[in-house]
């Protein structure tokens, strides 16, 4: 972990553990799965050649690469809790050789963002998983500039659903 306060700490003990390992273990699997989402995702931001993006619970990644691929002039900033993860984020970075990316290992409840320092946040259901969703999204808004965008894909609440029983 980093020296970055951490008050989610149950979710940051699951996936800096088995959950976060066998997501970057299986990182190419679960970018098939969640891969429908993308281009719609990064199409809603409306990110631009010169785009400084934020992805919050960018796990092993993916999203924050395609975002940067978007943002040739710009910066992609993936910000995740799992070591893991994101340490196969960079390294999936560095073997596409995309320069303009960063991981940073944080909790986005309380993670130091530069006062509008963004233009657009995205994340592909990792909101989700915020212990304290008021303070997340105050503090995402304090990191993105006037006018900013947040786009975001959000499972929907699974109780009476065929999925509910499966993540029980």
């Amino acid at each position: 972990m980093t020296d970055t306060l951490i008050v989610n700490t149950a979710q940051a003990e699951a996936w800096n553990g088995y959950e976060g390992e066998h997501w970057a273990a299986n990182d190419d699997r679960y970018d098939i799965v969640n891969s429908g989402f993308n281009e719609p995702l990064l199409d809603a931001a409306g990110i631009g050649e010169t785009s400084r993006v934020l992805d919050v619970g960018c796990g092993n990644g993916k999203l924050t690469r395609l975002a940067a691929s978007r943002a040739p002039h710009g910066q992609a900033t993936g910000l995740d809790l799992s070591g893991p993860m994101l340490a196969r984020a960079r390294a999936r970075a560095a073997e596409e050789g995309i320069g303009n990316v960063t991981f940073e290992q944080g909790d986005a409840q309380v993670y130091p963002l530069p006062p509008g320092g963004f233009d657009v946040a995205v994340s592909r259901f990792g909101v989700m998983f915020f212990g304290d969703p008021i303070a997340a999204f105050a503090n995402i808004g304090r990191g993105l500039r006037a006018g900013g965008r947040l786009a975001i894909a959000c499972l929907p609440d699974l109780s009476g659903t065929d999925l509910g029983p499966v993540f029980a």
